[in-house]
C-alpha cells in the first residue's frame, strides 16, 4: 500500500471514529429521552443540513471533528414549553394581529384574534419538534376548524391541546412526539435524567473509540497476512553453536527436549530453559527425523538479565493469517493488544502532560534538546508516521496505529478535566457525592457545582493543552519523526 492511499484511509478513519463517538453521546441520549437536537460532521459556517424528526443534521465547512448538542448541557439553554402555550402567548399574538392590521391598513377589531403569521408559526414550531408534514396540516386544520376564526387565543390554545392529543399517537416512550407537543422540555433536559444514565451518555463517545479499536486490532490479526517466526532455520549467528553441533539452515525443528510444537515460540522457550546443559533436539531433514543432542551456549537475556540458553539461529519469517482463537488473543492479551495498548496510552499521557514531558517538548521547540524519537506527535504528526509505516511494514502498520489513536482519544476524553467528557463525569460524581452526604443531614439534595467553578478549570486546561498542541505542530513541521 502506497503511503498516500494509507494517508487517506488514516484521515477518513479519523474523522469517521469522531463520528462514532458523537453518535455514542446522541443514540444514548436519544435512547433515555434527552433531547439531541443537532448532530454535525465538522465546525465552523454550515455547508448542508437537513431535518429529521426534532434533530438537525448537517456538515460545516471545517471537518476537524464532529459535535453533538443535547439540551440542557449548557446554562444557556432554554426550555420548550408545551407548543400550545410557546405558539399562543398573548402578547405575541397580539403582537402580530397589530402588525397584520398596519400592514393590511385594517381595523384591529377586523383582523381574527388568531392571525395568520400566528399558524404559520405553530406549522414552523410543530415541524421543529419533529411532526410529520401531514400532522401538521391536519393539527393546523383541524384546530381552526373547530375553533373557528372568532376563537380568542385562549379558547384555541385549549383546541389545539385537545387536537394534539387526537392526532398524535402516544408510543408511550419519554421523549416521543406527543411528549414534546404536550409537555415539551419536561424531563428531557441532560440535568433532568438519573445519574446513571447522564453517565452512560457521557462515557459512550470513549467506548464508542474503544469497540472501534477492538475491532480494528481483530481484523488485523484475524484478516491480515503478518509476519510469524516459523521453526525453521534461516540462518546462523557468528560463531553459533546450534551450527558447530550440526544444526543446518532449512532444518525445521520437530522437538526441544521433549517439547513438540508447531509454534517457534514455544520451542525457543525450550531452548532457553537449558543454558549450557545438553538436551535432545528433533528436526526435519529433507523429509527425515533426524535426532541431535545440542548444548545451547549460556548467555544473558538483555531485558530481562537471566542467563538463558542460545544456539545462535535466525527462525524463518513467514507471513500467515492467525487462528481466529489466536487473532482473539493477540487483540486481548498479546504484545500489541487493546490492554497493552491501553496501558501503553496512560503512561505516555502521564509522561507528556507532567512537568518533565512539558518541559521537554518546549525545549525541543527552543533547540535546547533533542527531538525524542519515542516522544509525543501531533495529529499531522501521526498522519506521516502512518503513511511511512504503512508504506515498509503493511497494512496492518495502519490498524495498529489507527487502534492506538482510538484508544488515546477514548481515555484522553475521560481524563477528569473539563471541558472533556471526564470533566462532566468528575462534576456529575461531585454532586453525587455532595447531595448523597446532604440527604444523610436532612437537608435538600439539591447541590450543584458552580458553573464559574467548571470554567476555572476548564480555561487553564485548554491552554495547556491548546499550548502543547501547537508546539508539537511546530515540531512535526520543522523536526519530524522519521521511522528510518
Amino acid at each position: 500500500m502506497s503511503s498516500g492511499v494509507a494517508i487517506a484511509i488514516f484521515v477518513i478513519g479519523i474523522i469517521g471514529a469522531i463520528m462514532l463517538h458523537e453518535w455514542g453521546h446522541f443514540w444514548t441520549a436519544r435512547r433515555f429521552g434527552m433531547r439531541a437536537d443537532r448532530f454535525f460532521l465538522g465546525f465552523g459556517p454550515t455547508l448542508w443540513s437537513t431535518h429529521r424528526g426534532e434533530t438537525e443534521y448537517g456538515v460545516k465547512a471545517l471537518p476537524l471533528g464532529g459535535f453533538v448538542r443535547i439540551r440542557g448541557m449548557a446554562e444557556s439553554d432554554q426550555r420548550l414549553g408545551p407548543v400550545a402555550t410557546d405558539v399562543l402567548d398573548r402578547d405575541v399574538v397580539a403582537e402580530e394581529r397589530r402588525a397584520v392590521a398596519q400592514r393590511e391598513n385594517r381595523e384591529l377589531l377586523e383582523v381574527p384574534a388568531v392571525p395568520a403569521p400566528t399558524w404559520d408559526r405553530l406549522r414552523a414550531e410543530l415541524a421543529g419538534r419533529g411532526t410529520p408534514q401531514a400532522t401538521i396540516e391536519r393539527i393546523v386544520d383541524r384546530t381552526r376548524a373547530t375553533a373557528g376564526d372568532d376563537a380568542s387565543v385562549d379558547e384555541v390554545r385549549q383546541v389545539l391541546t385537545e387536537v394534539v392529543t387526537t392526532e398524535v399517537p402516544d408510543t408511550g416512550r419519554h421523549g416521543d412526539l406527543l411528549h414534546r407537543l404536550l409537555e415539551g422540555d419536561r424531563g428531557r433536559f441532560f440535568p433532568d435524567r438519573p445519574a446513571w444514565q447522564r453517565a452512560i451518555v457521557l462515557v459512550a463517545g470513549s467506548t464508542m473509540h474503544f469497540l472501534i479499536a477492538v475491532v480494528l486490532l481483530f481484523v488485523g490479526f484475524a484478516m491480515l497476512p503478518q509476519p510469524t517466526a516459523a521453526p525453521v532455520v534461516d540462518g546462523f549467528t557468528e560463531d553459533s553453536v546450534g551450527a558447530e553441533q550440526g544444526l543446518e539452515e532449512g532444518d525445521r525443528l520437530v522437538s526441544v527436549a521433549g517439547v513438540s510444537s508447531d509454534d517457534f515460540q514455544a520451542l525457543r522457550e525450550a531452548i532457553r530453559e537449558h543454558p549450557g546443559e545438553p538436551v535432545p533436539v528433533v528436526v526435519e531433514r529433507n523429509g527425515e527425523q533426524v535426532r541431535l543432542t545440542l548444548t545451547p551456549a549460556a548467555g544473558e537475556d538483555p531485558d530481562t538479565g537471566e542467563t538463558v540458553g542460545q544456539l545462535g539461529f535466525f527462525p524463518r519469517v513467514v507471513e500467515e493469517r492467525l487462528p481466529i482463537g489466536d487473532a482473539l488473543y493477540e487483540t486481548f492479551v498479546g504484545e500489541a493488544s487493546f490492554s497493552a495498548l491501553t496501558v501503553g496510552t496512560v503512561q505516555s499521557l502521564g509522561r507528556v502532560f507532567g512537568p518533565e514531558g512539558i518541559g521537554a517538548i518546549f525545549a525541543q521547540v527552543g533547540g535546547t534538546q533533542e527531538r525524542d524519537p519515542a516522544g509525543a506527535v501531533s495529529l499531522p504528526g501521526v498522519v506521516g508516521l502512518a503513511g511511512e509505516g504503512t508504506a515498509m511494514f503493511g497494512p496492518l502498520f495502519l490498524l495498529l496505529i489507527l487502534a492506538n489513536i482510538n484508544i488515546f482519544i477514548g481515555i484522553f476524553n475521560l481524563l477528569p478535566l473539563p471541558p472533556l467528557d471526564g470533566g462532566h463525569l468528575a462534576v456529575l460524581g461531585i454532586e453525587r457525592g455532595v447531595n448523597g452526604v446532604r440527604r444523610r443531614m436532612g437537608r435538600p439534595d439539591d447541590f450543584t457545582v458552580d458553573p464559574r467553578a467548571v470554567a476555572a478549570v476548564a480555561v487553564p486546561v485548554i491552554v495547556i493543552i491548546g499550548t502543547v498542541s501547537l508546539a508539537l505542530v511546530w515540531l512535526d513541521i520543522t523536526n519530524p519523526i522519521r521511522l528510518q
